[in-house]
């Protein structure tokens, strides 16, 4: 055979293409790859749409939170004693104690953890000008549901009575009542006497539960948040 028709068939066998075997195992090694990718894949999707429940949870708990924070910072403003006795006795309306109470209000505050129904754990009533006239802003868990309301101040008026129904809600699902967590404590001013009056700090805790359970879980997932606001401005 010469040199030329060796050197043809050397080509021909050089072309020749992958065999059989070699294309099974090729495909074979090509779909567990690509299996394992598209398991990574969907493993972090799954992960990022369980995180994403939790931060839009978190999220909305913050918003309400910061919320509370600032109106209790604005609590007992304007004061009593920056109107005219006069003024302030016939005007009840013009001035803010810092926070309303049931029972008696005005009249007899109640004890702060003892005969008040409110301020509660689960409910709360402040009261402060915002820049509409002194109003009363309460906050009151209704099974899983923390509704808020403002509504002017009324004078001899029961502030429950007259807020309850305005009351919209206002951050879902929250679980502290199923938790026996509550939402609100409180601490009085050194000294003074434990009425709604002399409340000077409140401390907030909200335990919310995200909107849709985990995806690989399966189970809805608890976040808590805890915030402390001060009263800055005087009881009268």
């Amino acid at each position: 055979m010469s040199a030329e028709a060796i050197e043809m068939k050397k080509r021909k066998h050089g072309t020749a293409g992958f065999s059989l075997v070699e294309l099974l195992v090729g495909t074979i090694l090509f779909t567990i790859v690509t299996g394992i990718a598209f398991s990574l894949l969907m493993s972090a999707q799954l992960r990022y749409q369980g995180e994403s429940t939790v931060t839009e949870a978190f999220q909305q708990a913050n918003v309400a939170l910061d919320q509370i924070v600032r109106d209790v910072h604005s609590a007992g403003y304007p004061p009593m004693s920056s109107l005219s006795l006069t003024v302030a006795n016939n005007n009840p309306d013009r001035y803010a104690l810092p926070f309303a109470w049931t029972p008696s209000y005005p009249t007899t505050p109640c004890t702060v953890g003892g005969t008040c129904a409110v301020p509660g754990e689960y409910d709360l009533i402040v009261e402060a000008d915002l820049g509409n006239g002194v109003q009363w802003i309460r906050y009151s868990l209704q099974t899983t549901t923390l509704m808020r309301s403002v509504v002017p101040k009324k004078p001899f008026t029961d502030p429950v009575t007259e807020t309850s129904g305005s009351l919209v809600p206002y951050l879902e699902n929250v679980m502290n009542g199923s938790n026996s967590l509550p939402i609100f404590s409180y601490v009085c001013d050194a000294g003074a006497t434990q009425q709604p009056t002399n409340i000077r700090e409140v401390n907030i805790s909200l335990m919310v539960r995200s909107l849709q359970p985990d995806p690989q879980t399966h189970q809805y997932r608890i976040i808590t948040l805890n915030g402390q606001a001060m009263r800055f401005n005087p009881s009268h």
